[in-house]
């Protein structure tokens, strides 16, 4: 396991985002237990199964192999490339839209995720709003990496589309400064021997950017319907 992977479980287990994330979708959507549900970037599928009381309902997507009992239908591939020969009343997609971004390929998926909805349907997208102290450590990041790979959503295709938005916090938390540091290679998706080579740097950042080690993300839910 990479040093990413353990700080990507650390991360999930401190923040409860797909606990948060789960919350919020229920006060916004109105989800039966019939309905079908594309999970887009699914990992162990966790975020979808507590929305509805049937797995069986769902299709999970993801590029990395992940266990699933045999009664639930998981399909390894990427979105792009990816064939489905259903349309779905619910695509979930919880920060995979920065990964559509670095791809180049955020239009096309867009575009698929619109013709893989029933009429009516919903597209669900949860990302990073970076509108907090996010934005700063991404602005601080680029000065030190070539490359990342933080979450983002680009609103230009939004217009005209039929959707709710709305924000929330989840709050990540360390007992220092250089654990915090470890977790927010999450947030930015650098490689480990990269990343770590700078840690030093973005510890220090951290401790002259903040009073103590935690911050919260502030996350933004649409919601978007398609038109009949």
């Amino acid at each position: 396991m990479t040093e990413l992977e353990r700080n990507f479980q650390k991360f999930k287990k401190i923040t409860r985002e797909e606990f948060f994330i789960a919350e919020e979708i229920k006060k916004h959507v109105e989800i039966k237990d019939t309905d079908t549900i594309l999970d887009v970037g699914c990992a162990d599928g966790n975020l979808s199964k507590s929305l509805t009381k049937d797995s069986t309902n769902i299709t999970f997507l993801d590029v990395d192999e992940f266990n699933f009992s045999p009664q639930e239908k998981f399909i390894r591939s990427s979105f792009e490339e990816v064939e489905l020969g259903e349309k779905f009343d619910l695509i979930l997609s919880s920060h995979v839209w920065g990964h559509f971004y670095r791809n180049n390929t955020f239009g096309f998926c867009f575009k698929k995720a619109h013709d893989l909805l029933k009429e009516g349907g919903k597209l669900i997208v949860v990302h990073n709003s970076n509108k907090d102290f996010t934005g700063k450590l991404i602005e601080f990041s680029k000065t030190l990496f070539d490359q990342i790979e933080f979450d983002v959503f680009l609103d230009e295709f939004l217009e005209g589309a039929d959707y709710e938005e709305s924000y929330f916090d989840v709050n990540l938390k360390a007992e220092t400064f250089r654990e915090l540091a470890e977790l927010v290679q999450v947030l930015l998706v650098v490689p480990d021997a990269i990343y770590y080579s700078k840690i030093e740097e973005m510890t220090r950042f951290l401790e002259a950017n903040l009073e103590k080690p935690e911050f919260a993300i502030n996350q933004r839910l649409l919601v978007i319907k398609k038109k009949g």
